[in-house]
């Protein structure tokens, strides 16, 4: 009897036990210009707005890259650096727009016309993924 007391104590213990709260944050597409271009002739310009309860977006290294972007068309991400939002051991609710550049993109294939989906998201300083978001169909021409 003793040692079920135990065991029904010890399982009580374990299911009241909380994970400590992980800082969530959010970012989401505010504008995707232009979404049908010329190859190799003009840049994609999206305007991504962010909220972060403690501010850890960016990191001092120049070297640490945060920001992930996916072309739908290629197996793997390209990675940039971003700077930080916040000053040093600063911690500081924030929240606001981010302007990312992507160089011109090409088409790969034969053909005149392709679509593609840029999929972004941004690691903090915690090493936790922001949730990703996908830019509007991006239509390809060529010249």
């Amino acid at each position: 009897m003793q040692k079920l007391c135990i065991y029904i104590a010890f399982l009580l213990l374990l299911t009241n036990c909380k994970k400590e709260d992980e800082t969530v944050f959010e970012i989401n597409i505010e504008q995707t210009i232009p979404t049908e271009i010329i190859e190799f002739k003009e840049n994609i310009y999206v305007t991504l707005t962010y909220e972060h309860p403690l501010g850890y977006l960016g990191f001092q290294d120049p070297d640490y890259l945060s920001l992930e972007v996916k072309d739908s068309r290629l197996n793997n991400p390209d990675y940039y650096h971003l700077i930080p939002v916040n000053p040093p051991n600063e911690t500081l609710s924030t929240n606001g727009e981010i302007l990312i550049e992507i160089d011109a993109p090409f088409i790969l294939g034969n053909s005149n016309l392709e679509t593609l989906v840029f999929e972004i998201r941004i690691q903090d300083r915690e090493m936790n993924w922001s949730n990703k978001v996908k830019t509007p169909f991006i239509t390809l021409n060529k010249e």
